[in-house]
């Protein structure tokens, strides 16, 4: 087939990558998409075959992005693709579709991913440096040669270390393991919202009365529905279970299992701060908090060093259902103002914490497989 570049002239690595498609020998089909614009049923289909979500394309700089409050993690993709027909600039470039397949060819040696035929080496980059060498032969990294040069980057400290300040409240979604009409692992669970209130954060906890057992209703449950909403809204989460026979309940774990590891191409819990927590009707244990923390790492989440375990929590409330002053109590205050602070760490920084080598690396057409995504 003919290639496809949606070009922007105005951008170095879009006009290199067009010059390494038309020294190959080939004579794309230019869409300058600036002028021409978007319609719906076009730019779906090219995320789709290219393997992004509309995050994933969203151009960051020199676009209006910021303006529009895009960057936000909250905002959906619903959000960033309605905006992208609006401003056609949004989207990321420059886009290449072939008979092997099609990506966001940043680095514009990425294209050569999908071609047959390769320009007369040597052939530049758009900052002078060699993607073709004089013998033909792609240039990668001397002495690894396992190692894939385009996916290989080095780390972005302005990323790291100066990001975009994000000037929400933190949002933190509590979930417990109990539905008793008093169930100690909820009175926790509130206590703890409350503390996390005075701290500046926003707070939504999950009821799990109703929730069906796992793989026991469809996804379109209500309450499976309310429950992924919420963890896609949250930026960290406290999870509290009672410990019932040396392991945490159910309820708990039921709730856990209905949080996908993966919606498409959209991870709802990678990269977002965890706290744990579990509550006793005997002497202090651990066993519930450290099962959690497995989970938390199996949900690649930022789990934090601090936890709490209330022991007798039957006898740590009053008649009001509110905690008494303790040890207890002020463990549960250290844990919540750490939660606070590496939540304001890490949420401007998430998205870039767990950009991997290796999903980078992965085709366009893997990634499409694996996604379930039909192609155009």
């Amino acid at each position: 087939m003919q290639p496809v570049i949606y070009h922007n002239p105005d951008c170095g690595t879009s006009r290199n990558v067009l010059a390494v498609i038309q020294a190959a020998g080939y004579e794309p089909e230019i869409i300058e998409y600036l002028k021409v614009g978007w319609n719906a049923d076009e730019l779906h289909n090219l995320l789709a075959y290219a393997g992004l979500t509309p995050r994933q394309a969203l151009r960051e700089t020199k676009s209006p992005a910021k303006e529009l409050g895009l960057l936000d993690p909250a905002v959906t993709d619903d959000v960033i693709f309605e905006q992208m027909l609006v401003h056609p600039v949004l989207v990321n470039r420059p886009i290449v579709i072939t008979d092997k397949g099609s990506k966001l060819c940043r680095p514009s040696e990425a294209v050569l991913d999908l071609l047959d035929t390769w320009p007369k080496g040597p052939f530049l980059k758009e900052d002078g440096t060699e993607m073709i060498d004089s013998a033909g032969m792609r240039v990668g990294l001397p002495g690894m040669p396992n190692i894939d040069a385009e996916s290989f980057q080095a780390i972005d400290e302005t990323k790291l270390l100066a990001p975009e300040p994000m000037t929400h409240a933190p949002r933190i979604l509590l979930l417990y393991g109990s539905v008793r009409s008093r169930s100690f692992s909820r009175l926790v669970s509130e206590e703890a919202a409350r503390i996390l209130n005075r701290f500046g954060a926003e707070t939504r906890t999950f009821n799990p009365s109703g929730l069906p057992l796992p793989d026991d209703a469809d996804v379109s449950h209500p309450k499976v529905q309310e429950l992924r909403e919420l963890v896609q809204w949250a930026e960290g989460m406290v999870w509290c279970s009672p410990e019932r026979h040396g392991a945490m309940t159910g309820v708990m774990k039921s709730q856990i299992d209905w949080i996908p590891l993966a919606l498409g191409s959209v991870r709802p819990t990678q990269g977002k701060t965890l706290a744990v927590m579990q509550v006793s009707g005997g002497s202090q244990s651990f066993n519930a908090v450290n099962q959690l923390r497995v989970l938390g790492r199996w949900m690649r989440c930022i789990t934090i060093p601090n936890q709490s375990s209330v022991a007798k929590a039957f006898t740590e409330f009053d008649e009001h259902d509110r905690m008494k002053p303790s040890s207890y109590y002020d463990r549960i205050v250290d844990v919540m103002e750490e939660l606070v602070k590496f939540t304001l760490l890490t949420r401007e920084r998430a998205d870039y914490l767990v950009d991997r080598y290796s999903e980078r690396k992965e085709s366009a057409e893997e990634l499409s497989k694996r996604v379930n995504l039909r192609s155009i």
